[in-house]
C-alpha cells in the first residue's frame, strides 16, 4: 500500500482497518452462533438468540470513527463503540469509556493535556473531512470573538441536511453538553435550554452514557418520554443507533392504557393535573373503607353467625396499617374476615354442642358474605371508580370539601357514558386514572432511568405518574419554560422537581444555540418578549447569512403550500408549519407528495405540520403560514408562534394573507384598508372578558413611550366624542 499523502487519507486508512476489524469479529461470532447453535437448552438458545440481535445491531447506522485525541506519550481514537484488533487490543475506544472524557472536555482555550483533538466527519465508512481543534482556534470564533468553545466540526455537522430523523452526534458532542451527559445518575438532571441549544441529544446521550457506565441499568431499564407520537418517532433511532437496548420510548398518553375520546376546558383539566386532585381521589377511596353498620349476620343453613361491630370496625383498621394498594387489602379483609367468621360459627356450634356446617372457604362463596364485603371494602377498576366518582355529586363534593374551591370541584362532575368503553376520557384524565389505578393495584412498570423530554408542560399528576416508574430518581428532565404551551405554564422548576423524586435535582442550563440560526433566533425573540420576559435567548453560534423571509399571499392554503413545495426542492427538508385550524384542508391539498407530520411522516422532502405537535422537532427549512391565525387561536399563542419560529436549522420564510401578530408586526405589508386587530378577532370567536383584558394589557405593556403617548391622546379623544379628530394636530409633550 502507498503511503498516505495527507492527513485525510491517512485517517481514512485507519477508519478502513477499523471497520475491517469491526466486520471481521462480528462475523466470527455469527459463525460461532450458527455451529453452535443447535441442542442447547430454551433459556440459553432465547440468550444466544438475543445475543445475535445485539450483534446485528452493533453494525450499526451512525459513524464508526469520531476522532482522534494525541497526548504527549499516547493517541487514542474514539468512536461510537470499542473496536479490537486480533490480539483483543483497542483499535478504537468507547465515546462512554472514561479514557474518552478528555476528547469531549478539551477546548482550544483549555486544552488539558491534549496536544491534538481531531474531530471526524465520515459517512457509510468515508472520511468527507477532518477538524483539527487544539492545534488552532475555531475560525468562526475569531472572527467573531464570542463563541470561542464551539466547535468547527459542529459547525460543520450543522450545515448537513437534515434526514428526517434525529442522529446521534457522537462525534460533535460539547464541551458544556458534555458535563451534563456525564453528571451523576442518583439525582434528577433538570436541563433547560432554548431552542437549538441540544436538549433532546443530551438526554439521549446522557441515558447512553449511564447505560454503559452503569451495568445494571440497562438490566433496570431505561424508559424515554416524549410529548407526542410524532416526535417519539423523530428521536426513536438514537439510542438504538448508540447500542442501547432494553429502551422503552413512549409517549406521555401512553403511560396509562386508556384511548382518549374526548375534550374539556383548560380549567377542568388544570384542576385534573393539580397536585390537590390526588388528594382528592384518595380521600374519595378511604371514604368507601370500612362503612361498618352493626354486626354481620351471616346464614348458613339455619345457623346464624354474628360477627360483632367492633370486630369488625378493629379488622378493618388493622388492615388499613399495613399500607398496602386497595385490591389487595381487600383481599386480606376477605381472608381475615371468612377465618374470623368460621372462628365464630365453629366456636358457637361446639358449645352448643351442634356439628360445624362450613369452612371459611365455603363462607367466602356465600353472595351475603360478598355483599357486606362490598360495602366494607368495595373492589373497583381505575375506570369504574374514576367515572363514577365524576358523576356522583355527594361523594365529589366530600371528597373535594377544603381540597378544591366549589367551582373546581364542580368542573370535575360529568355525566357517565352507557358504558365505561364509551368514556370520554380526556388527556388529563390518563393522569388520573395512572393514579387510581396504583392506589388500587399498587403495580406499575419500573425503570432505572427515565429521560422525559418538553418537561415544561408536564402537571403535577404526570410528575407523579413518572416518579411511580422511577423509584430510585434517577431522572433526565428536558425543557424550555418559555416554549411552555399546555396549561401548567410556570417560571422556575421547583414545583416539577417536588413531584418528580424526593432525590437531589440539579438545574443545568444549556446557553449556547447550536442549531437554530442567529437570524432566526433575534427575530425570534421578539416573541419571548412578549411570553417570558424574564428569560433570554439563547445565544446562536450560527450565521446563515440569511434574513427571514416575509410573503404575503391571497390564498393562503394554496399559495403557502405552493411555496413550500418549491423550497423544498432546493433547501433540503421542509416543513410547513400550520395553524392547527387550517391543517385537514392544507394536508388534503398536498395529497401523497408531503409527509403527515401529525402521524410522524417524516420521509420526504416536505412535511405538513400542525403547530401544536411540532415542539422539539428540526428541519433544514421552516415556512411557517398564518402565524395570526396561530396568535388568534390559542391563548398561548404567542408561546406557539416562537416553538414554531425556532424549528429550522438553515432557513425561516413566513407566509400570511391576515395582518402579522405582535412582534412580527414590524414586517407586516398588508395595506391599512386591510388590517384589522388579530386579537380582537379572536376575542370576537369566544374569548371571555377576562381574556381580553389581559391581552389588553400585554399590548399596552409592550407600548413604547411615544406609542403610549398616542394611545392617551386617542383615549382622551374617544371620550370627549372627537373619534373624528386629527391626531396629528395634538402637540406632543
Amino acid at each position: 500500500m502507498d503511503a498516505p499523502s495527507t492527513a485525510l487519507e491517512a485517517e481514512q486508512q485507519y477508519v478502513d482497518r477499523a471497520y475491517g476489524f469491526l466486520n471481521r469479529g462480528l462475523a466470527d461470532a455469527e459463525i460461532g452462533f450458527d455451529r453452535h447453535g443447535g441442542g442447547l437448552d430454551r433459556l440459553t438458545a432465547r440468550a444466544m438468540k438475543r445475543a445475535r440481535e445485539i450483534l446485528q445491531q452493533s453494525r450499526g447506522s451512525g459513524q464508526l470513527v469520531v476522532g482522534r485525541m494525541d497526548t504527549e506519550d499516547d493517541s487514542l481514537y474514539i468512536g461510537r463503540r470499542r473496536v479490537y484488533d486480533q490480539n483483543r487490543d483497542l483499535v478504537v475506544i468507547g465515546w462512554h469509556a472514561p479514557a474518552a472524557i478528555p476528547f469531549y472536555e478539551a477546548t482550544p482555550e483549555a486544552p488539558g493535556d491534549l496536544t491534538l483533538k481531531r474531530v471526524f466527519q465520515e459517512e457509510n465508512g468515508k472520511l468527507l473531512g477532518i477538524v483539527d481543534e487544539i492545534v488552532r482556534r475555531s475560525a468562526t470564533a475569531l472572527a467573531t470573538g464570542e463563541a470561542s468553545n464551539v466547535s468547527d466540526a459542529l459547525l460543520k455537522e450543522l450545515e448537513r441536511a437534515r434526514d428526517g430523523a434525529m442522529r446521534e452526534v457522537v462525534a460533535t458532542i460539547q464541551a458544556e453538553q458534555f458535563r451534563i451527559i456525564r453528571a451523576d445518575r442518583d439525582k434528577v438532571v433538570v436541563v433547560q435550554g432554548g431552542p437549538g441549544t441540544g436538549k433532546t441529544v443530551v438526554g439521549l446521550h446522557r441515558a447512553a452514557w449511564l447505560a454503559f457506565n452503569h451495568p445494571g441499568l440497562q438490566h433496570e431499564g431505561i424508559l424515554v418520554v416524549a410529548p407526542s407520537s410524532a416526535f417519539l418517532t423523530y428521536v426513536s433511532g438514537v439510542l438504538p443507533s448508540l447500542e442501547v437496548s432494553d429502551v422503552d420510548q413512549v409517549e406521555i398518553g401512553s403511560l396509562y392504557p386508556a384511548e382518549v375520546r374526548g375534550a374539556e376546558p383548560e380549567e377542568t383539566s388544570r384542576v385534573k393535573g393539580s397536585a390537590a386532585m390526588a388528594q382528592v381521589l384518595r380521600r374519595a377511596l378511604d371514604s368507601r373503607i370500612g362503612r361498618v353498620e352493626g354486626d354481620l349476620t351471616l346464614m348458613v343453613g339455619a345457623e346464624r353467625i354474628v360477627v360483632p361491630e367492633q370486630a369488625l370496625a378493629t379488622m378493618i383498621e388493622r388492615v388499613k396499617e399495613r399500607d398496602i394498594p386497595h385490591n389487595e387489602a381487600r383481599d386480606v379483609l376477605r381472608n381475615q374476615l371468612a377465618a374470623r367468621a368460621f372462628s365464630i360459627h365453629e366456636h358457637d356450634q361446639r358449645e352448643a354442642r351442634r356439628p360445624v356446617r362450613t369452612t371459611a372457604a365455603m363462607l367466602r362463596r356465600l353472595t351475603s358474605f360478598a355483599n357486606a364485603l362490598d360495602r366494607l371494602w368495595p373492589s373497583y377498576s381505575a375506570e369504574e371508580f374514576v367515572r363514577t366518582l365524576y358523576g356522583t355529586q355527594s361523594w365529589l363534593t366530600d371528597a373535594a370539601d377544603g381540597v378544591l374551591t366549589v367551582d373546581e370541584r364542580a368542573s370535575l362532575y360529568r355525566s357517565p357514558a352507557d358504558r365505561i368503553a364509551a368514556e370520554p376520557w380526556t388527556q388529563a384524565d390518563l393522569h388520573v386514572l395512572d393514579e387510581v389505578s396504583y392506589l388500587l393495584e399498587g403495580d406499575v412498570a419500573q425503570y432505572g432511568h427515565v429521560v422525559v423530554d418538553e418537561a415544561q408542560d408536564l402537571s403535577p399528576m404526570a410528575a407523579r405518574a413518572l416518579a411511580r416508574r422511577c423509584p430510585s430518581g434517577s431522572m433526565t428532565v428536558l425543557g424550555d419554560l418559555a416554549q411552555g404551551t399546555g396549561v401548567w405554564l410556570r417560571d422556575t422548576w421547583d414545583e416539577l422537581t417536588r413531584h418528580l423524586a424526593v432525590t437531589e435535582a440539579e438545574i443545568a442550563d444549556l446557553t449556547v444555540g447550536y442549531r437554530v440560526p442567529a437570524e432566526v433566533i433575534e427575530l425570534a425573540s421578539r416573541q419571548l418578549r412578549l411570553i417570558a420576559p424574564e428569560l433570554r435567548a439563547p445565544r446562536s453560534v450560527r450565521h446563515v447569512g440569511e434574513e427571514p423571509s416575509v410573503c404575503r399571499v391571497d390564498d393562503i392554503a394554496e399559495d403557502a403550500l405552493s411555496y413550500a413545495e418549491t423550497l423544498a426542492e432546493s433547501a433540503g427538508k421542509t416543513a410547513l408549519i400550520v395553524p392547527d385550524s387550517m391543517y385537514d384542508e392544507i394536508l388534503a391539498r398536498g395529497g401523497d407528495s408531503v409527509g403527515d407530520g401529525r402521524d410522524g411522516d417524516f420521509s420526504r422532502p416536505l412535511t405538513i405540520l400542525p403547530v401544536s405537535v411540532c415542539k422539539g422537532l428540526e428541519f433544514d427549512a421552516v415556512v411557517l403560514c398564518e402565524p395570526g391565525a396561530i396568535v388568534a387561536e390559542s391563548t398561548r399563542g404567542h408561546r406557539l408562534l416562537y416553538v414554531a419560529m425556532t424549528r429550522c436549522t438553515q432557513q425561516l420564510h413566513i407566509v400570511h394573507h391576515c395582518p402579522l401578530p405582535r412582534g412580527l408586526d414590524h414586517l407586516d405589508t398588508t395595506p391599512v384598508s386591510e388590517q384589522h386587530p388579530v386579537d380582537d378577532a379572536a376575542a370576537a370567536e369566544g374569548l371571555e372578558g377576562i381574556e381580553r383584558a389581559t391581552r389588553v394589557t400585554e399590548l399596552i405593556a409592550g407600548l413604547s413611550d411615544e406609542d403610549l403617548w398616542l394611545v392617551e391622546q386617542l383615549v382622551r379623544r374617544l371620550a370627549s366624542g372627537a373619534v373624528n379628530a386629527d391626531l396629528d394636530e395634538a402637540e406632543e409633550p
